[in-house]
């Protein structure tokens, strides 16, 4: 790891499985179960504290994985530059803006560009866990469903259409997500996030 740019690269030969997530120079996803050679990538910000926490997760060997309780520490400390993963995530979500009412378009923006960078979802959106993806689709899903009930779509709500928009598949995992609501701490998060921006 360079000490002075506080990012590490590694790559891994072989079909590391899934659910394994690993440090490199760009952004931060997890692996494709198919693959033969991966190179992932987590940006650390700068500072004694980042570089102590790489070292500290992969004890230094090129190839060590970074356990989900590990990721979710450094998340949660603040460690992980999450911001390319806060553009995919809003570019996905933009998938769904041709269902989205012409008078909820601008609200459906700002709330997704205060989603990624909300305290309420800084661990959890960006933990996929063993989902093959870069980030909680599931998470994203769930959201997309409770926006539904908040009137913010001017189609019939349909989880293969919105999975189909989403990734180009109706059968594709997220569509499962699709059917129910987030946890309620998020729904309080989204509640609040949308009479905030309804209020100025």
């Amino acid at each position: 790891m360079d000490k002075n740019n506080n990012e590490a690269k590694f790559t891994i030969e072989g079909d590391p499985g899934t659910g394994n997530t690993f440090i490199h120079i760009g952004t931060a996803y997890n692996v494709n179960p198919n693959a033969t050679k991966v190179e992932n990538t987590f940006n650390i910000y700068p500072g004694k504290e980042g570089r102590e926490a790489i070292a500290e997760a992969t004890g230094g060997k090129p190839g060590k994985k970074l356990s989900e309780k590990k990721l979710r520490e450094m998340l949660q400390e603040n460690l992980i530059d999450t911001g390319s993963m806060q553009q995919e995530i809003l570019n996905y979500i933009s998938c769904i803006r041709p269902f989205v009412k012409d008078e909820f378009d601008k609200l459906y923006i700002a709330l997704w560009g205060r989603i990624v960078e909300h305290e309420a979802f800084k661990v959890d959106l960006y933990d996929p866990g063993k989902q093959d993806c870069k980030y909680n689709r599931n998470l994203i899903g769930n959201i997309l469903h409770y926006l539904d009930g908040k009137l913010f779509y001017k189609v019939d709500y349909n989880q293969s259409e919105f999975a189909r928009k989403l990734e180009g598949d109706d059968q594709s995992p997220v569509r499962k997500a699709l059917r129910y609501d987030p946890e309620e701490k998020y729904r309080i998060a989204v509640d609040e996030i949308i009479k905030e921006l309804n209020d100025k």
